[in-house]
């Protein structure tokens, strides 16, 4: 605990910006009330008569799982506080590598989305009943035991793949559950595996507990203390095991062979190859993309949700495509970012060169979610539904492109994104980034929603001009402060040293 503590204190430290640590304090403290007031509006929800959510409370509490366990696979582990390479000359113990990755789960904004739709639900569920407190009491211990084993199962596949062997299981297993999830929904077996579902013991103590059953909610909130218990401990194991495993020297090379390419027309296009390149080197982004572009569409496939509601799914996921390393785009360079600065084009072209691979990142994210998910929507879409969808889009991308060129350029930072727990900005800046894109592209996504609901396509085309428009501004005054040689230099050092 004590090394923890001093990480900690080190990496606010070195949190320069005032505006990051003025984000920072106000989402901690952001977060007690938040989780209050959704406490507060389970209760004030009216319940009708036609309709029990005690249903399904217990998928609400399997999705919070199957994001916990997700989303470190996607970041390659646990999100450290500080880069793996910077602490290899120190004595950091296992378990505070572990515990750090347990410290930064919460800055990770769906985690905590869904933490508060899990007490909402709780508490919606529970009514105005006494023992609202004891079943809060277990919906935080189920919370704490599976973000727990999620980081335990995340270091243990990082452990696996560190060999050949490990990651050809690994895959394997994943086709696997992949198969299965496509034989579910085929068979139209879903109802009955929800129905079966490990989260139903955790909503009926839950509501032993608002009944006031001491003993049997004692009982069933023990087990789960006692489970917490065992996944941390077997966390730390796992964490251990894959730092001590030595790598194969195969998934990282410094060097390829490759057939000689045919020139392409300009060096816009050059560039922006090797930006591309740069992209799918990369274990964190490849990783990102793979899981960012696929995941969200299967589930809303699997969901069969209404046009009015499918809407928001690819604003979410722009926003995710703009954190894989949009919101530091010229890290893309790393170290090589000296050497590219020095090639004799117009300085105008690397800017345009990423903002392009960034565009095509962010849209291409955006059109496969909303492709996928409309595969199963409810009922044939309406000319203001597809308007809605595709203005939506359209929208979200130009309006976190513009957001991740002008932070790219106020705040450059070095990482080169070759671990496979890297991300191009430090935990804290990242959960900044995060709330902030994905406040706006919601709020985007829900005034199509409403646009949709309305069924007026007009009024979707005039927004996504107007949105666009307001972007392109923004995009184009960040293109003019990349021609003073100051900011490039800057952004130049920066990037390649740090």
């Amino acid at each position: 605990m004590s090394q923890l503590l001093e990480l900690v204190r080190l990496r606010w430290r070195m949190v320069r910006s005032e505006r990051v640590r003025l984000g920072l304090a106000l989402l901690a403290a952001l977060i007690p009330g938040l989780l209050c007031g959704a406490v507060i509006a389970g209760q004030l929800v009216p319940r009708g008569r036609s309709f029990d959510a005690t249903v399904l409370a217990p998928t609400a509490f399997l999705g919070f799982a199957v994001l916990s366990l997700v989303a470190p696979l996607a970041a390659g582990g646990g999100n450290e506080l500080f880069p793996p390479d910077q602490l290899t000359p120190y004595p950091i113990r296992p378990s505070t590598e572990f515990a750090a990755s347990l410290l930064v789960a919460p800055l990770n904004l769906a985690w905590l989305s869904q933490a508060l739709l899990l007490f909402g639900i709780t508490s919606y569920v529970t009514g105005d009943r006494p023992g609202l407190g004891l079943a809060l009491v277990t919906t935080l211990g189920y919370v704490a035991l599976v973000t727990v084993a999620g980081q335990g199962v995340a270091w243990l596949v990082i452990g696996a793949r560190q060999s050949a062997a490990g990651r050809r299981w690994v895959w394997t297993l994943a086709g696997l559950v992949v198969a299965a999830g496509v034989v579910i929904v085929r068979a139209h077996a879903g109802y009955a595996v929800l129905d079966h579902s490990p989260t139903t013991p955790v909503v009926t103590t839950a509501l032993d507990g608002a009944a006031e059953h001491v003993g049997r909610w004692l009982g069933g909130t023990a087990q789960l203390a006692g489970l917490l218990v065992i996944a941390y401990v077997g966390g730390r194991r796992a964490c251990a095991w894959a730092l001590r495993r030595p790598g194969d020297g195969r998934r990282f090379r410094e060097s390829r062979t490759h057939r000689r390419r045919q020139p392409v027309g300009g060096p816009v296009r050059a560039l922006a190859r090797v930006d591309r390149a740069s992209v799918w080197r990369s274990t964190p982004l490849r990783r990102g993309l793979l899981v960012l572009t696929l995941l969200p569409g299967l589930v809303a496939a699997g969901a069969g949700l209404q046009w009015e509601s499918l809407v928001v799914v690819p604003a979410l996921v722009t926003a995710g495509a703009g954190l894989l390393f949009g919101v530091n785009v010229f890290c893309l360079d790393g170290g090589g970012a000296t050497w590219l600065a020095s090639l004799p084009h117009p300085p105008r072209v690397a800017i345009l060169a990423k903002t392009l691979v960034l565009a095509e990142t962010i849209t291409a994210s955006g059109f496969l979610a909303a492709v996928a998910g409309s595969l199963r929507a409810e009922h044939a879409p309406t000319v203001a539904d597809v308007a809605a969808l595709l203005g939506c889009v359209v929208s979200c991308s130009a309006v976190v492109l513009a957001t991740c060129v002008h932070v790219s350029l106020a705040h450059p930072r070095h990482a080169l994104l070759r671990g496979s727990r890297d991300t191009p900005a430090p935990p804290a800046a990242m959960a900044v980034y995060s709330a902030r894109l994905a406040t706006v592209t919601t709020l985007i996504g829900l005034l199509f929603g409403g646009v949709a609901h309305v069924g007026s396509a007009s009024v979707a085309v005039v927004l996504t001009i107007g949105l666009t428009t307001l972007s392109g501004v923004s995009l184009a005054r960040s293109m003019r402060s990349w021609d003073d040689p100051g900011k490039r230099a800057h952004v130049v050092a920066a990037v390649s040293s740090g």
